[in-house]
């Protein structure tokens, strides 16, 4: 019994430091990123209107939501450390500046089409934007309603409404950072540098999810249970 214990154990730890090593990576990519984007937005000048729509959209999606996310993760190396009640406070503090970042982003190029005089959401990029924008709304009032579960059990139960607000969330995510993607053209990077971006996108999205895929599964197997 106690070398089953002692291999459980051992595995576990294996494990978790897998997961902080992939974490770390995932940490860096992100960061790579982030600046490489950012500093496109500097090269191009903060002067003109349409960089903010860039730079804030950038940073919303790529940082501040993948960090959001990344808070609640049990192997994410700088919140493994802080309460459940720190981390729920931090996730909402970096979800709020990304969300506030992207509906500002998002504004600003809205107005400049309207001043434009031109059509708005006709491209694979705008139309994947809003439906992003339109998920994060809704991510954002099952988030509100999950802080209150306690007053609305009676009505809903308390899981349903977090395991909205994990799908919504991850949806507005996912959705997100593919418009993103869709914006890489040949006018911001190499066709070499392009791939590279795509491929980090796409390792740091899904390196992001874990957390949340664990959680989910948790919750699904405690609805399975309940039922």
């Amino acid at each position: 019994m106690d070398l089953t214990d002692s291999k459980e154990q051992r595995r576990e730890t294996f494990v978790y430091h897998l997961e902080t090593c992939f974490n770390t990576i995932n940490h860096m990519l992100i960061g790579y990123v982030t600046f490489y984007l950012s500093y496109y937005s500097y090269s191009r000048g903060f002067g003109q209107l349409f960089t903010w729509h860039i730079f804030l959209c950038s940073i919303g999606y790529q940082f501040f939501m993948a960090e959001s996310l990344l808070t609640l993760y049990s192997a994410n190396s700088w919140t493994d450390r802080y309460s459940t009640v720190t981390k729920r406070r931090l996730h909402w503090i970096l979800q709020a500046i990304g969300c506030g970042a992207i509906a500002a982003g998002i504004g600003i190029e809205v107005y400049l089409k309207e001043d434009a005089g031109r059509r708005h959401f006709r491209s694979d990029h705008a139309i994947t934007g809003l439906v992003s924008l339109i998920f994060i709304g809704l991510s954002i009032l099952n988030g509100v309603a999950a802080l209150y579960t306690v007053r609305i059990k009676h009505i809903i139960k308390p899981i349903y409404v977090k395991m909205c607000h994990y799908l919504t969330g991850i949806v507005a995510f996912v959705i997100g950072v593919t418009s993103l993607a869709l914006e890489y053209s040949p006018r911001m990077v190499s066709a070499q540098h392009r791939d590279m971006l795509i491929a980090f996108t796409a390792i740091t999205t899904a390196l992001t999810l874990i957390g949340v895929g664990q959680t989910m599964l948790t919750q699904c197997r405690n609805m399975c249970r309940s039922a």
